[in-house]
Order: C-alpha cells, then sequence, then structure tokens
C-alpha cells in the first residue's frame, strides 16, 4: 500500500526519522547522566601527577578522546536498540557499564585506590564480553560497534594494573 501511495511514503519517511531522533535523544540522555556524574570524580591532583605510569598511557587530551569515543559507541548502541526495540534487554548492561564508570572514577580519581580501580574494570570488561555474546545472534552491528568499547575498556585495565603494581 504504502509503495504506490507517495502521501504514505513521506508520512512514514517523516515518523521514521522522529524516531531515530527520540532514540538518539534518549541514549545521549543516558549517557550524558553518567558521563558528568564521572566528569564529577575526575582530578587531576597532586596525587596522579605523582603516580608512576606506563608508557602506554596517553596524555590527558589523549584520554579525552578515548573517552569521548567511548561514549559516542554507546550512544549509538544505546539508539539503536531503542529505535529497533527487539533486544532492550541489552540497554541495562549498557547502563551497569555507565555506573561502573562513575564507581572507577570514584575509588580511582577521589579515593585514590588503584587496586579497587582494576577491579572495577575488570568487571566491566566482562560487562563488555557479555554484551558482545548477547548481541551475536540478536544485532550484528551492535556487536561490531561494541568492539572498540571492549578494546578501550582492555587498554583502561592494563594501564590501571601497572599504576598499582608501580605505586
Amino acid at each position: 500500500m504504502t509503495e504506490n501511495n507517495p502521501l504514505a511514503r513521506f508520512i512514514y519517511s517523516n515518523m521514521t526519522k522522529v524516531k531515530w531522533l527520540w532514540s538518539i535523544s534518549i541514549a545521549m540522555g543516558i549517557v550524558l547522566l553518567y558521563a558528568s556524574l564521572s566528569a564529577y570524580f575526575i582530578k587531576i591532583d597532586g596525587w596522579y601527577n605523582a603516580l608512576i605510569l606506563p608508557s602506554i598511557a596517553l596524555a590527558p587530551k589523549g584520554m579525552a578522546i578515548g573517552w569521548s569515543l567511548a561514549y559516542i559507541v554507546n550512544i549509538a548502541i544505546i539508539a539503536r536498540l531503542i529505535f529497533h526495540r527487539k533486544h532492550t534487554i541489552i540497554i541495562l548492561p549498557l547502563v551497569i557499564l555507565g555506573i561502573l564508570n562513575i564507581l572507577w572514577c570514584m575509588v580511582f580519581f577521589a579515593i585514590h585506590s588503584p587496586i579497587a580501580g582494576f577491579v572495577i574494570l575488570i568487571i566491566a570488561c566482562a560487562l563488555i564480553f557479555a554484551i558482545f555474546i548477547m548481541t551475536i545472534r540478536r544485532d550484528t552491528i551492535s556487536m561490531i560497534i561494541i568492539e572498540p568499547l571492549f578494546a578501550w575498556y582492555v587498554y583502561l585495565a592494563i594501564v590501571n594494573y601497572y599504576i598499582f603494581i608501580h605505586n
């Protein structure tokens, strides 16, 4: 019916665009909430400046870029899951990942506990791997998009482990 009716195609097309905009807006709201709460705890102070960092540690600008890309990946996955409404159960682990992110920032930067930060990052890596497994047969695009997020958290865990061992 919509193939032959230009008005119906136009309405359907615009409704799809609005649905995408709402999906992206909701996803951005979720991710920006936990990104803001995480940023609240990040303080580059004397304790952090005194840490022995590994040679693979990024400068603060590099870390900001890495986190920004991680947040964009989260937004893309959550928006995709909201838009398609097939596998919205996967959104819950992504929200838990955001909570772990807040906890990591709190224990690492505010409490100054690299070991607790490392444990949280290992849990986050396991959670991302579980999300990867959940998306294998459900949503191939989300599965592909989540791979750089997993790599980012593994990188953070390696850097955090080095900091724990050498400080």
